[in-house]
């Protein structure tokens, strides 16, 4: 090892930087909350810095760094200069300012170098490291355990933090990087080649489909009950005194009034939840199932009262007679019409807590899933931020909500508006009820209710399927690969992007068609918003459309006959990769060969366009200084454009279209010009269906 002269020196005198002053604040000069207290000094030991994070799914753990947790003090004092500097200054290769988090993420990163530094390398130092024989055994560690389809992510991001350590060497005093790791080569050299694909896993269609359905069954059905059973709570929760003032009767006789109104009803006495046992010295452990709590509140009268040996002996008769009821509260529950019953039982006060945060999730995964937002803009939402404008032809009236952007956006994010469809409208509406706070997504029951439900909101996900599970067994979530699907909040807006993609003609729920959510969010995404879910979508379109020319290919080889502009671009294909039967194909060659010309194949209902600008019909009302680079489906006309595909897939579609058309003939009274008209649209459509018999044999 070898030993500098100012790590000597750092050793025995107190540590102080040459760059930084003790009292210099770390946020200067960022835009901070309004309730921001003061900005941590560089010579604190704990930068709490959430003033400086606008994002409202953010929680405070995530913006503070605890400096004491380094134990050299060496290193204590390059971790706050390297975090100090990547505050204050725009670091080479870096557009802007990092974020605070992101600062906070890069000291994790930093500790676990210097861990690994201190147990597999005492005495060694960053400058000490003349070459990437340590770097790169760091690597190795860091991604050890790592799923291996991940691992090369991470390996670049942990590269890329070894890089900013470098480049701000000249803001550190005692100990910096001095060698630029791996001489500057690119992350995808050093950490291996990453999947061109999108890595959030896409909801699987048979789990989205119960779970959605029990959102929407919560937000159209449930959210009734539990609101009303909120004001019912609210009402029962007020001093006994102010609701009995210049009542004469006394608490025994309001509870035999209680009881009385229980027999009339034909209800039983409110049970305690059967996973609470609150034993009570005076009680017997046979009247412990009695919930003497809400019965108190129901009867109006104080719980001293009710704990009344007296009046104990009452309750135990009143339950001995008229039995249990689960729940015990006031509200009645409604009708699953998919089975007949009440959803659930009544309500007392955990449950409907349990149910309340339960709505707060359902609400939260429609809007999230079928506005396409990301999780913090969905966070962003306020009461009062969803209102309707008329189309602009004037028929449709469009559900929009105005929200906050922050990706690719300033720290406090930018004020932007989404096109939604009425399911979310219906979401937005239930949680204006629901909240009391100036924001709809919230942490409900909590000590602080005004909290987001920030890094909570993973968890509700998975909280609220498994409460599905017990709510709706007569629609059940199936396991994957034998186990439970892990919901997170990144995994709705790839998966409707997908299906959007893939299944542009499938339902999502109940009558909620995908088309319908496509056009309403292009109609919003199109115009000002930055939220980039078109390109989300157009990049799960080139997947599809690569995986159909693919199917395709598959059928050529197989025999089956293609229109003559696919079997020339297959057929040279297949003989550039001699795919011949014996022969075994590199897989990844023969997609990357089919990816360029799928670029230009769009699937259709009733056939499939292999576009070339040149020759497309449907090009032919555009004005010629229009780009030219996708058909237009709105044109087409797929019985002689010959960018035309039929196909034997598109032949049940194609027969509905000529079963459709021959009614018009039965239906109502047409011209004789009109007649030919509908007699030449069936000759081209039986002419489509006669080209998808000439490719099928």
């Amino acid at each position: 090892m070898t030993t500098h002269p100012t790590t000597a020196a750092a050793n025995t005198a107190p540590l102080i930087s040459a760059h930084a002053a003790a009292d210099a604040l770390v946020l200067v000069g960022r835009p901070l909350r309004e309730d921001a207290g003061p900005s941590p000094r560089f010579g604190d030991d704990v930068w709490k810095m959430a003033a400086a994070y606008h994002l409202p799914n953010h929680h405070k753990g995530q913006s503070t760094i605890i400096f004491t947790t380094v134990e050299d003090p060496i290193w204590r004092l390059t971790a706050k200069e390297y975090a100090y500097s990547r505050l204050t200054k725009i670091t080479e290769g870096c557009k802007r300012l990092p974020s605070v988090v992101t600062v906070c993420r890069e000291f994790r990163e930093f500790r676990k170098l210097f861990v690994f530094l201190a147990e597999r390398h005492p005495g060694l130092r960053l400058r000490d490291l003349v070459d990437d024989t340590v770097l790169d055994a760091f690597l190795d560690e860091r991604v050890a355990g790592i799923k291996p389809e991940l691992q090369p992510q991470e390996r670049g991001r942990v590269k890329w933090f070894l890089t900013l350590l470098f480049r701000t060497r000249e803001s550190i005093t005692f100990d910096q990087l001095e060698r630029l790791p791996w001489t500057g080569r690119a992350s995808k050299h050093v950490a291996g080649i990453r999947p061109p694909e999108n890595m959030t896993r896409r909801i699987p269609p048979q789990v989205l489909a119960p779970y959605l359905r029990g959102a929407l069954f919560y937000v159209r059905i449930a959210s009734k009950d539990i609101l009303a059973a909120l004001a019912e709570q609210e009402r029962i929760n007020e001093p006994v005194g102010d609701a009995n003032k210049g009542h004469r009767g006394t608490g025994q006789a309001l509870l035999e009034a209680f009881i009385e109104r229980r027999r009339q009803e034909g209800r039983g006495m409110p049970a305690r939840p059967a996973d609470i046992n609150l034993p009570h010295k005076y009680t017997p452990a046979s009247d412990r199932r009695v919930n003497r709590t809400l019965i108190a509140k129901l009867a109006r009268v104080g719980d001293n009262t009710v704990d009344h040996p007296a009046n104990l002996e009452l309750l135990r008769q009143a339950a001995a007679e008229l039995g249990l009821e689960e729940g015990g509260m006031d509200t009645e529950i409604s009708i699953d019409e998919e089975t007949g019953r009440p959803w659930r039982p009544r309500f007392h006060s955990k449950s409907l807590l349990i149910d309340t945060r339960m709505l707060l999730t359902a609400c939260y995964v429609i809007t999230a899933y079928l506005s396409g937002m990301r999780d913090s803009e969905a966070q962003s939402l306020k009461p009062g931020c969803h209102f309707t404008t008329a189309s602009e032809d004037g028929i449709i009236e469009r559900h929009k909500l105005r929200g906050k952007v922050f990706k690719g956006r300033q720290s406090v994010g930018d004020e932007d508006t989404w096109v939604v469809i009425e399911p979310v409208a219906e979401a937005v509406a239930v949680m204006e009820s629901l909240t009391d706070c100036d924001r709809l997504f919230y942490r409900h029951g909590y000590r602080r209710d005004n909290d987001g439900v920030g890094t909570t909101i993973n968890h509700l996900l998975n909280v609220f399927a498994d409460r599905l599970a017990e709510v709706r067994p007569h629609d059940p979530i199936p396991l994957v690969d034998g186990e439970k699907w892990r919901f997170t909040t990144r995994q709705f807006r790839r998966t409707v992007a997908w299906h959007i993609a893939f299944q542009p003609f499938g339902v999502v729920a109940g009558k909620i068609q995908y088309k319908h959510v496509k056009v309403a969010m292009f109609e919003g995404y199109a115009g000002s918003s930055a939220s980039g879910f078109p390109s989300e979508v157009e990049g799960e379109q080139r997947l599809a459309r690569t995986e159909h020319f693919l199917d395709q290919y598959e059928d050529f080889k197989a025999g089956v006959r293609m229109p003559p502009r696919l079997a020339e671009q297959f057929a040279r294909i297949r003989d550039e990769l001699g795919d011949f039967p014996g022969r075994v194909v590199d897989p990844a060659r023969l997609r990357a060969m089919l990816t360029n010309p799928a670029r230009t194949y769009y699937p259709g209902v009733l056939n499939d366009c292999y576009f070339e600008p040149s020759t497309a019909l449907c090009l032919s009302r555009r004005p010629s200084a229009e780009p030219e680079a996708a058909p237009v489906m709105n044109h087409c006309q797929p019985a002689k454009c010959p960018n035309s595909c039929v196909l034997p897939q598109h032949r049940p579609a194609i027969d509905s279209v000529i079963d459709d058309t021959r009614k018009l003939l039965t239906i109502r009274p047409m011209t004789s010009l009109q007649k030919a008209a509908v007699h030449q649209q069936i000759e081209q459509l039986k002419h489509m269906r006669d080209q998808t018999e000439e490719t099928a044999r």
